[in-house]
């Protein structure tokens, strides 16, 4: 077992940080996805979460490949009858022939129309312009909802940006824009509106120091149980 060891968190990373008698601040990822940030002993946790901050898309990279290589993910085919999620619910995908491109999710099914076959990748660019669209028009009343639920606390975005992001299901900027993955669309209000409160609260923090996980708890107590689940979610 190793000696001096604590777990702290950044964004959907968990890591052990392990203090020792090296010289210099090190990151391994291991193939069951555990994060170890080795330094110095006395090294502060402001320079600890820098190290952490600015390495961040290179572990989460390696620590998901660990994770698709351990659950063993079978990529989608794209093919009619297949499942995909949308908003929580496991909806069959309706191929039709149609002389435009569209579309449309409906109670059960996700109708995608097409002029003739098309590869694998091109159906996945139809069906994630389509999640995109619906995340635009559905991400804005969900943080709308979420700061009307918490107006004491004064939460004041500068703005709202939804695109792709392969590491990370959301984002705050020093400026106070939110920025939330499409990859969000497929999962259920919950883990959304949870992101949504995460975010915000790094409006007020921008860290997550005690005072963030404070804020956190008092606008969605069960934040941990959440987050446990969402961490299931491999984008």
């Amino acid at each position: 077992m190793l000696q001096d060891q604590k777990v702290y968190q950044f964004e959907d990373l968990e890591y052990r940080v392990v203090y020792s008698k090296r010289r210099t601040i090190g990151i391994s990822v291991h193939p069951d996805s555990t994060v170890f940030v080795r330094v110095p002993y006395l090294t502060s946790m402001k320079t600890i979460s820098r190290v952490v901050n600015e390495k961040y898309e290179w572990v989460i990279k390696h620590r998901n490949n660990y994770r698709k290589l351990d659950n063993n993910i079978i990529k989608h085919s794209y093919t009619d009858g297949e499942t995909h999620l949308f908003k929580g619910n496991e909806l069959v995908l309706k191929i039709e022939r149609s002389a435009r491109v569209y579309v449309r999710f409906m109670e059960s099914t996700i109708e995608i129309g097409i002029d003739k076959n098309h590869s694998p990748v091109t159906m996945r660019k139809i069906l994630y312009a389509g999640y995109k669209i619906e995340a635009g028009k559905y991400f804005p009343v969900l943080l709308n909802k979420m700061l009307s639920e918490n107006q004491s606390q004064g939460f004041k975005p500068t703005n709202l940006i939804i695109r792709t992001m392969k590491r990370r299901w959301g984002s705050c900027s020093n400026k106070g824009v939110i920025t939330l993955s499409t990859e969000l669309i497929k999962l259920s209000d919950l883990y959304i509106e949870y992101v949504i409160l995460h975010e915000l609260c790094h409006l007020k923090h921008h860290n997550h120091g005690p005072l963030f996980y404070k804020l956190l708890s008092e606008v969605f107590p069960d934040w941990k149980s959440v987050r446990k689940e969402l961490r299931k979610h491999v984008q």
